[in-house]
């Protein structure tokens, strides 16, 4: 089961790397950027959103899974989360250094934010992190589908903000996919789920 898990999220997260890559290649990110800005008196509640995709509240819930899952002992589900999430999350990072791309106008913007735009680490680490508990909490296909629906909701409220290129979030989703995909298959190979 883990096998064909990782094998479709790794499938899926392609995709949506590819979805990116052409959005941004073929220039559709500024029609879609005008297109989906949020304005009015949907936009705290949308900045509330885009907060919980954070790395101020998804930092806090993956540790305080890591030690619900020490408390369990499942030691070996615990090393997997920590270093999916960590890596991930670094590896993110590291592309933005690498790609520098601009953000959006900020005269769209509707929350202040100064790193570079590609790919969202809010969509890539809400992706890993809410994926990665509904693989290791989750019991049956209703917790995958609520963690993939607060990683799209969040990735949306970022391309809403203003504050990130529809590509951006494409790209932040698909890395965050792919890259639980392979750590889920690493993870069975090396300490089948406890």
């Amino acid at each position: 089961m883990t096998d064909r898990k990782a094998f479709w999220m790794i499938g899926a997260g392609g995709l949506l790397i590819l979805a990116g890559a052409a959005c941004w290649w073929f220039g559709a990110d500024g029609t879609l950027h005008r297109l989906l800005l949020a304005s009015g008196p949907a936009a705290p509640r949308i900045v509330f959103l885009s907060a919980l995709g954070g790395f101020a509240v998804m930092g806090p819930v993956a540790l305080a899974a890591l030690a619900l899952l020490l408390w369990r002992r499942r030691t070996a589900d615990a090393v997997w989360l920590l270093l999916t999430i960590a890596i991930g999350r670094l590896a993110v990072e590291a592309v933005k250094l690498v790609v520098t791309r601009p953000r959006p106008p900020s005269g769209d913007w509707l929350e202040i934010v100064k790193s570079w735009s590609f790919p969202s680490s809010h969509s890539a680490g809400t992706m890993m992190t809410c994926v990665a508990l509904a693989v290791l909490f989750g019991r049956g296909e209703r917790a995958m589908i609520l963690a993939l629906l607060a990683a799209l909701a969040i990735g949306w409220s970022r391309i809403a903000l203003g504050v990130h290129w529809p590509s951006d979030v494409l790209v932040g989703w698909g890395f965050g996919l792919a890259w639980l995909g392979l750590s889920l298959g690493f993870k069975g190979v090396v300490a089948p789920s406890s």
